[in-house]
């Protein structure tokens, strides 16, 4: 076993990209057959890739696709989760975000699971479920993955693996162990057979309620939300007695050899996010795979990463990197109604309707004639961002002075600063709240300005007066604000 420390992770060998199968965005149905032979069925959407995929013996496996980042990376998660419950809480979609950002991730429904196809008799074997891995690898054209197992999964990892080394190029196990019980020889599990059955027959009856998954995720379980999440999560993963059937099989999961005849690199990651994982089973398992590395963080959970500090490591063992998101300077405009609730009461639901979209037009037609875009309106508010600050600033005043003409009256905030890019098109950061404090510190038919953005600008077409020092709730410091008049 190698420990690692951040930088120390061997480089990545290449991958083989899978052939694209759609466009996102596009919507349609297609049944194809790939080269290899494997039958496909797949719908494009927006949040990815979903389709089946059809085994050797005749079952569809689910699978679907976010990002288009080399490598190919299929993640098998722990038994609680599927394809269609990856954006069912802020915690799994901010990981699959951030996988997504990392590489072209794929997840599956192992077959009796989500909405795979059941065999019967219903099992839970490791085999089974390399048959399931091969079919949507191959349903995917690729010639190899990198693969990654998380928890129980961690187990078919390394199965598939060792039966299939060619179809991987690199292998990882999170939150992974070589048994989940105590075993002769093998001590260091938290649970004993006969603990694991107790737990499902007492589970079994509350199964649906969400109880289940979330103790195996205590730093999450305190979240009242989170509990009703994993209520619906397991009763789309599968019913009452198959749980039973799947926690007995767990018992009888046992890697312990074939984790030595493991020959491509290996990450074994333990964030211990998963309750029924110790890190000396973690500690054990890379033991046992041949120059494995092991990677520590515990305490910070893997599903909400702060700034990405674990996931570091880990993307760049897969092959990628996270990419934080982008930034640029830029100067924005907040732009506030005064006295809205008084108008809307005064002239009615329907005509203060109509005046607002008359502002909303006129906001938008001033933004874009200097150059800039409105990135969203607020109510009866709008932000806009611009390149230059004098467009920045003149815009501000030309709507200010235009709205009168509306029976209207508007504050309005600009700052300057660097701003994050989101995928939506709206932007965050620091700069934004900053402008929005602005903005609410000046009265009505008034534009305050940032002590930053005053230095950019030409004061001799336009009269910076000093309205003095302010704090600002959540801002450091105090923060010197200027009135923009043009007489």
């Amino acid at each position: 076993m190698i420990r690692v420390v951040p930088g120390q992770l061997p480089s990545r060998d290449g991958v083989g990209m899978a052939n694209r199968l759609t466009t996102p965005g596009d919507c349609y149905r297609v049944s194809a057959d790939s080269p290899n032979g494997a039958q496909v069925t797949f719908a494009a959407m927006e949040s990815g890739q979903t389709g089946y995929a059809r085994t050797s013996d005749g079952l569809h496996i689910a699978y679907r696709t976010w990002g288009e980042k080399s490598p190919l990376h299929v993640y098998l998660s722990e038994f609680g989760a599927t394809v269609d419950t990856r954006d069912m809480h802020p915690a799994f979609i901010r990981l699959w975000r951030q996988l997504s950002g990392i590489s072209k991730v794929v997840s599956l429904d192992r077959r009796g699971i989500g909405t795979s196809d059941f065999g019967c008799p219903l099992r839970f074997d490791l085999d089974d479920y390399v048959v399931d891995i091969l079919a949507v690898i191959e349903a995917l054209n690729a010639s190899e993955v990198v693969l990654t197992g998380e928890g129980s999964a961690g187990a078919a990892a390394i199965a598939f693996t060792v039966a299939h080394p060619n179809r991987v190029s690199r292998l990882a196990v999170v939150n992974g162990c070589a048994s989940q019980v105590r075993r002769e020889g093998y001590d260091i599990a938290l649970f004993s057979p006969e603990d694991i059955v107790a737990m499902i027959d007492a589970f079994t009856p509350v199964w649906g309620q969400g109880q289940f998954f979330a103790t195996f995720a205590p730093k999450l379980a305190l979240d009242a939300s989170f509990v009703e999440v994993c209520g619906r999560i397991e009763r789309f993963v599968c019913g009452p007695n198959a749980a039973g059937v799947w926690g007995k099989a767990v018992v009888e999961i046992d890697v312990r050899d074939l984790a030595t005849r493991v020959e491509v690199p290996t990450l074994v990651y333990y964030t211990g996010d998963l309750a029924h994982v110790s890190v000396e089973q973690s500690r054990d398992l890379a033991d046992r795979i041949p120059n494995a590395s092991l990677v520590e963080a515990p305490g910070r959970l893997f599903y909400q990463p702060d700034e990405s500090p674990q996931l570091d490591e880990f993307a760049e063992f897969v092959g990628g990197r996270i990419d934080p998101d982008p930034t640029m300077e830029a100067a924005l405009v907040f732009i506030d109604v005064v006295g809205s609730t008084d108008h809307a009461a005064s002239l009615g639901d329907a005509i203060w309707l109509q005046v607002l979209s008359d502002l909303d037009a006129f906001v938008q037609q001033q933004v874009a004639s200097h150059g800039g875009r409105v990135v969203k309106q607020t109510g009866d508010g709008h932000l806009a961002l611009f390149d230059e600050p004098a467009d920045a600033l003149s815009t501000a005043m030309m709507i200010t002075t235009g709205v009168q003409a509306l029976g209207l009256e508007v504050r309005g905030g600009v700052h300057i600063g660097d701003v994050s890019l989101r995928s939506n098109g709206d932007v965050g950061g620091m700069t934004v709240h900053v402008a929005a404090r602005i903005m609410n510190a000046a009265g009505a038919g008034q534009v305050y300005v940032s002590e930053d953005l005053a230095g950019r600008v030409d004061t001799r077409s336009v009269r910076l007066e000093e309205r003095g020092q302010h704090e600002f709730k959540g801002v450091p410091g105090r923060h010197v604000l200027l009135e923009a008049r043009g007489d």
